[in-house]
């Protein structure tokens, strides 16, 4: 009788710690200070020139600025619709025909869905951008976070011949808003 007492009594601890944890709320994706859910703007401007490589043309730009709202923070991912996306002091000519949006993973895997840049090639337009979920590369969280691009993107209007069915870009950028941006 004694066992059965004490087996009854871990089952009672063993649920009611099942029952804790399972009300536990998980935690979002991006956190300013540190534990608090982040929302509300963020913004980004180039580290190092960027680099967007296409069959014919390496296009270099000194200066870019990306900045949108974090509308949505999840314990699996972080979204937000893009407002400004510039690119300036570029090798070429360089125009945001689209924003586009955003995500970030819990990983700080970051993502960019429907952006559009065009550049000139040799007197062609070359359209590249972000489809659904294109992965663009890293966010690292900190006091300053950082978000290394290493993309591949695909050509959306344009001579395939001229600019290439794909480029890549590469680069970085620092976080400015918040000063401190942490990933889970």
């Amino acid at each position: 009788m004694k066992h059965l007492k004490m087996i009854g009594l871990a089952l009672v601890a063993a649920a009611a710690f099942m029952a804790f944890a399972g009300n536990a709320s998980a935690a979002p994706t991006l956190t300013s200070p540190a534990g608090t859910e982040y929302t509300g703007t963020l913004t980004a401007t180039a580290s190092s020139s960027l680099l967007l490589k296409a069959t014919f043309a390496n296009v270099t730009c000194t200066s870019s600025t990306v900045s949108g709202t974090i509308s949505t923070n999840t314990e699996t991912h972080a979204t937000g619709n893009i407002s400004t996306l510039d690119f300036t002091n570029c090798s070429t000519t360089t125009d945001v025909l689209a924003n586009g949006s955003l995500t970030v993973n819990q990983k700080g895997e970051v993502f960019g869905s429907n952006s559009r840049v065009t550049m000139v090639a040799f007197g062609v337009d070359c359209v590249f951008g972000t489809t659904t979920n294109t992965k663009l590369g890293t966010l690292k969280g900190g006091t300053p976070a950082t978000m290394t691009i290493s993309a591949t993107l695909p050509l959306i209007e344009g001579s395939a011949f001229a600019c290439g069915s794909t480029g890549t870009w590469s680069g970085s950028y620092t976080v400015t808003t918040p000063g401190t941006l942490l990933v889970a």
